[in-house]
């Protein structure tokens, strides 16, 4: 798991990580005071942030989107913050289901 919260943590990430268009992109658009970006990789399952202490499985997520090969899940700790989760498409069980079925009500 890699956390994000401004262009600085961006040199976690090899350059050649195939993540790491996707998540500059997004950090770009998340203004600092408002959230924060989580890289997701395999084998993560459980979170251990300041704002929540969960699994994946039992987050509450408000939206989830599909960018090239990853799920963008956002969870709102409240109405002015929010985390965006950047989690492999391919990632197994309960969690791709939940995650998909959100992806697919998005318009």
């Amino acid at each position: 798991m890699f956390i994000f919260k401004t262009r600085a943590d961006l040199h976690q990430l090899p350059p050649r990580h195939p993540a790491l268009p996707i998540v500059t992109q997004l950090l770009n658009q998340i203004p600092p005071d408002c959230g924060y970006l989580v890289l997701v990789e395999e084998g993560d399952d459980f979170i251990n942030l300041p704002e929540m202490h969960s699994r994946l499985e039992e987050i509450s997520w408000d939206g989830a989107t599909k960018i090239e090969g990853y799920f963008h899940a956002v969870h709102l700790t409240n109405n002015e913050f929010g985390i965006g989760f950047l989690i492999p498409i391919g990632i197994p069980g309960e969690l791709h289901g939940l995650l998909e079925e959100l992806s697919s009500a998005a318009f």
